[in-house]
């Protein structure tokens, strides 16, 4: 057997970009199968639910089932439910039936409008709590990025939405998302990196015992191995894979893991193995009417058999090359033509590898224009629309700004406003209380003079009344005069009559003692009564004086007393019995006592005590 070229070798191992992104979706939507029942079952519940937020949900859920299966009845539930909502003003479900609808624009392959569905979903599902709806977006944005080749802004998306399902703890779709991380570091030919993620999505499949899950991630780290060049490692991946699809039973996933073991055995250089799980997955690639993988399994069934060869191989691979530009397929016409290239050239018909290659170089150059073309128009697209959603944003970040600044102006003239009428406010209350305060100072004013002249009246009246008691006192006194003089004339008379009058001894004595009693009890009687009256008037007289001086004595007292109503010196002598100069002398003690030089200074002092 004639050893394989290098050329041909590189044929067997290629699978176009496009083909890989099939058969993940194939893979990824296994599930679909599986949701039929579920489909029926809210399909029929759906007929007799009122228009709210119950219908709304389950609209968006079939949306969600129909998504890559029937394009337009899930466009129709998720319109309806986009509807429903608007009118119930329900945010949640405005975000999520224009989030799906994206979706179904991404299956349509209108990346353009799925973008800007998904940009609209975005802006209302950021308002809500709706994480992992929001997460599932920033993985739909990804995915286009990734078919776009723009893989970059992909693992960005991807990295933003495996942050969020941290938030929710939602292991499924984390899975999810580091799956699509490493096929975007695999399609850039970095399959190392992309082992790390799909370890990291195994383990989390296992945890949450995801067979399918962990079927399908098994495969991708076969890919990467094959990727690798580590046909062995590869193989025993597929094979794990394929067990647990045969124990689900799903027929499409089985086939792809036969399609992909077949690769690696032909590699291996086991073309009759190869042949054997080629020959599988073709026979279930027709039997679910699969027409890209009935091509594919067909040329790389075609490489198997012209490796043991036989003469079919060239039949098979026109007979796949026909199927595809039946279905008008410019990648798997493309690739058909270098199968064909490198068959020929293995059987050495040199000239029809070479019109074999012609075609696939001249399909490859008008799929690479085109595909540029497209990218081209893509970014000018996206370009176009970044640069009026700029606009937009800035006609929205200008009239925010002059909002704002018309709040901060209405808010500085309403606090200068109040400012003014605070002030207004203090200056009216300032001016009452001010006011106040004068009519108080006034009326104080008023009520001090009405005092003054109310204790001028009284001090009048006190000294009118001092006046009319000191009167009274020296009419006493006066009085007193007359009556010591009267006395004086009674006893100068008994004393006469008992001088003249020869009488016994003993009636002389009685009349002496008669004369004697009299004198005392009459000075006696009349001190006592003046010296009443004049306590009453002067209270505080004899208190005040002996302080300043109390050395004085009973005489000098009474003296001072009789100096204080401003008496004579005779009126004093004649009041107490005593002789003028006895008064002298004791005014002159008084006088020297108190330290007065003269009665100038000393009546005076004892009229104002």
């Amino acid at each position: 057997m004639n050893k394989e070229p290098n050329s041909f070798k590189k044929s067997i191992s290629y699978f176009p970009k496009e083909y890989l992104l099939i058969v993940l979706f194939v893979l990824l939507s296994i599930q679909n199968i599986f949701a039929e029942e579920n489909i029926q079952r809210l399909e029929s519940k759906l007929l007799n639910l009122p228009d709210d937020t119950v219908k709304v949900n389950i609209l968006i859920k079939l949306g969600e089932q129909y998504c890559s299966i029937d394009n337009e009845k899930a466009l129709m539930y998720l319109q309806e439910a986009f509807t429903i909502s608007t009118s119930q003003k329900y945010t949640e479900g405005i975000g999520k039936s224009l989030l799906w609808q994206g979706r179904v624009y991404y299956y349509k392959d209108d990346y353009s409008l799925s973008v800007k569905y998904l940009d609209k979903a975005k802006e209302i599902l950021e308002t809500t709590n709706e994480l992992d709806a929001l997460a599932f977006l920033y993985f739909a944005k990804g995915e286009i990025c990734s078919i776009r080749g723009d893989y970059i802004h992909a693992m960005e998306m991807y990295k933003a939405a495996i942050k969020l399902t941290e938030k929710t703890g939602n292991l499924k779709l984390k899975s999810s998302y580091y799956s699509s991380m490493g096929m975007v570091l695999l399609n850039r030919k970095y399959p190392k990196k992309a082992l790390d993620y799909f370890r990291e999505t195994l383990s989390i499949k296992k945890a949450i015992d995801d067979q399918q899950g962990i079927s399908n991630t098994l495969t991708c780290i076969g890919n990467s191995h094959e990727e690798l060049g580590e046909l062995d490692s590869s193989l025993i991946y597929y094979n794990r894979a394929l067990k647990i699809r045969s124990n689900l039973k799903i027929d499409r996933a089985i086939a792809g893991s036969e399609y992909n073991i077949g690769g690696i055995l032909i590699k291996m250089g086991k073309y009759i193995r190869a042949e054997e799980s080629l020959q599988i997955a073709l026979d279930n690639f027709i039997m679910l009417e699969e027409k890209t993988g009935i091509i594919i399994t067909n040329l790389r069934l075609a490489v198997a058999r012209n490796y043991q060869g036989k003469t079919d191989a060239v039949r098979l691979a026109e007979s796949a090359l026909s199927m595809a530009k039946k279905i008008d397929n410019p990648s798997l016409i493309s690739h058909g033509y270098e199968i064909l290239s490198d068959i020929s050239f293995y059987n050495k018909n040199y000239k029809k590898s070479h019109e074999y290659l012609l075609k696939h170089k001249t399909l490859q150059d008008s799929l690479f224009t085109a595909d540029k073309e497209r990218l081209l128009t893509e970014f000018e697209a996206k370009f176009q629309s970044e640069r009026k959603d700029n606009e937009i944003r800035f006609l929205k970040d200008k009239i925010k700004i002059q909002q704002k600044n018309n709040i901060l102006l209405t808010t500085l003239i309403t606090v200068l406003v109040g400012v003014i009428v605070l002030l207004i406010f203090l200056f009216r209350f300032k001016s009452t209380a001010l006011n106040r305060q004068k009519k108080l100072i006034e009326q104080g004013n008023i009520i001090h003079v009405q005092e003054n002249k109310i204790i001028e009246k009284e001090n009048l009246i006190l000294k009118e009344q001092l006046e009319s008691k000191n009167r009274e006192l020296a009419s006493k006194a006066l009085e007193m005069i007359r009556f010591n003089d009267t006395i004086s004339i009674v006893i100068e008379k008994l004393e006469g009559f008992n001088s003249e009058i020869n009488i016994n001894p003993e009636e002389s004595k009685h009349i002496k003692n008669i004369i004697y009693e009299l004198e005392n009890q009459t000075k006696q009687n009349i001190w006592n009564e003046f010296d009443k009256i004049f306590k009453n008037i002067h209270s505080g007289f004899y208190d005040k004086l002996l302080e300043i001086c109390p050395d004085l004595t009973a005489t000098e007292i009474k003296t001072a007393a009789l100096l204080k109503l401003n008496l004579t010196t005779k009126e004093i002598a004649a009041i107490t019995f005593k002789s003028e100069g006895g008064i002298k002398t004791t005014r002159y003690r008084l006088r020297k006592k108190l330290n007065f030089s003269s009665d100038e200074k000393l009546v005076p002092f004892l009229m104002k005590i």
